[in-house]
């Protein structure tokens, strides 16, 4: 079979291997239960020099995914609080500083569907309004249930609520099966291009698998790295460089 330009095969391999260190530092974070590995890999894989990497303290493997050698001077992580409007509005702001500079750097931030958060369409909408460089990958494995919290009046960051906020503003939101490391890296491509030659912000919305403690992991056989890997043995690609 051919090797698809825009997916190479050696960019395959690279995210195989990106997405097994993403299983193992999820498994150390005991307060995450999705199979976050595929957005995490498939997303974080996209970053080049210069860029940022929005992570909550909490968020152990997402805090940790700035490739090596993107050191503080070229680029790196925001740890920044947990709420999603402190670490939102410091993410926009990072971006307007890159915007400022004349880099094509971006801040990717990451998110969970749920969080019941004030100032989150403050700091999109002044993203947008200002063509930043900035991408929300927020993971939903909410299966469309509000939680108890978000039934209340705080502003909450569901996908009702987002595709209401983002019709109303223009802003990109992509929905993609977050646990297929391939659609997440092809609609991350598309949102990072646009990003870096002036196109603004975008939100991938990766819908994963509800987990409930019936049921705490999904089948293997569509775990995300073992969907990954079926994928390349279809193609004849090996795991090894």
């Amino acid at each position: 079979m051919s090797e698809n330009p825009l997916l190479p095969h050696r960019k395959l391999r690279e995210l195989h291997s990106l997405m097994m260190r993403c299983r193992e530092l999820e498994r150390k974070d005991k307060s995450r239960s999705s199979a976050r590995e595929a957005l995490l890999a498939a997303t974080a894989i996209h970053l080049l020099p210069g860029d940022l990497l929005s992570a909550t303290v909490p968020d152990l493997a997402a805090g940790q995914l700035a490739p090596e050698g993107k050191k503080p001077s070229k680029g790196g992580t925001l740890v920044t609080p947990a709420g999603l409007s402190e670490r939102l509005g410091v993410g926009a702001a990072a971006a307007r500083g890159l915007q400022a500079a004349g880099t094509d750097g971006l801040v990717l931030s990451f998110a969970q569907a749920g969080s019941v958060e004030s100032g989150w369409q403050e700091a999109l909408d002044w993203a947008q309004q200002s063509q930043l460089p900035l991408i929300l990958a927020c993971a939903d494995a909410t299966g469309g249930v509000p939680s108890q919290s978000a039934k209340r009046s705080e502003p909450t960051m569901d996908y009702a609520s987002m595709s209401r906020f983002a019709k109303r503003i223009k802003l990109p939101i992509l929905t993609v099966d977050g646990e297929d490391a391939v659609a997440v890296y092809r609609v991350m491509q598309e949102s990072v291009l646009r990003a870096r030659f002036g196109g603004g912000p975008a939100v991938l919305w990766a819908v994963m698998t509800p987990l409930t403690a019936a049921s705490p992991r999904p089948p293997r056989s569509s775990q995300p790295i073992v969907r990954l890997e079926s994928y390349m043995k279809a193609r004849n690609i090996p795991l090894g460089r």
